[in-house]
């Protein structure tokens, strides 16, 4: 029976040190491949994840004037209330997503939405602004996903104007990255009663200064 034992004591011994072995951290100059594959593109992130799920979110809830009054719309059963609660966990999540390394814009070929309106960026050139600002990028994914982590504390709480304040947070993160990356040097419209008026100086020189282009 001691015998047995020893025996017992001795395979425990020599179990516990592989396990040591097998789980212990290797030296550093090995190097662990990544356990993710990259294949999409930030294009197709955007177009599949993050602007359905924005679009979910800022079509949930509303404010409107009608000639009845105040119309309030906003989830009201618990299945609408999961399914919004879904968007806004796909936008945080998907906000990772963007910043993951070997992402690129685009695959080769791929053209990003709008090419060739005045002002938009080609992919490629969408993806030197972004490697030679990718601080920035980063910042703006890690802003995209806060306000995400914002909308989902405020859908938990079942808070439609929190909901609607943190609306307005994602809309301004998702224009400020596009203006820096997508569309820097593209002209908005102004609105009539922004415009300037056309007889003043200043609306006949930029006039002026069209007419030479």
């Amino acid at each position: 029976m001691r015998s047995i034992h020893l025996l017992a004591a001795g395979l425990a011994l020599s179990f516990a040190s592989a396990c040591q072995q097998q789980t212990a951290t290797p030296p550093a100059s090995v190097k662990i491949e990544s356990a993710f594959t990259v294949t999409a593109g930030i294009k197709d992130i955007m177009a599949h994840e993050i602007d359905p799920a924005a679009d979910g979110l800022w079509e949930s809830v509303s404010i409107n004037q009608t000639k009845k009054g105040l119309e309030r719309k906003q989830p009201k059963t618990e299945e609408e209330w999961w399914e919004v609660r879904g968007h806004a966990i796909t936008l945080m999540e998907a906000a990772n997503l963007l910043v993951m390394d070997g992402r690129r814009v685009a695959s080769e070929g791929s053209h990003l939405e709008d090419v060739g309106t005045p002002g938009n960026l080609t992919a490629e050139e969408s993806q030197k602004e972004i490697d030679a600002n990718r601080g920035t990028f980063v910042g703006f994914a890690r802003a995209l996903h806060d306000v995400g982590e914002q909308m989902l504390k405020s859908v938990d709480a079942k808070n439609p104007k929190a909901m609607m304040d943190a609306g307005a947070a994602l809309d301004t993160v998702c224009e400020g990255c596009h203006l820096k990356f997508w569309y820097p040097g593209q002209k908005i419209p102004l609105f009539p009663h922004q415009a300037p008026e056309v007889d003043s100086p200043d609306a006949k020189k930029n006039l002026a200064e069209a007419d030479k282009k």
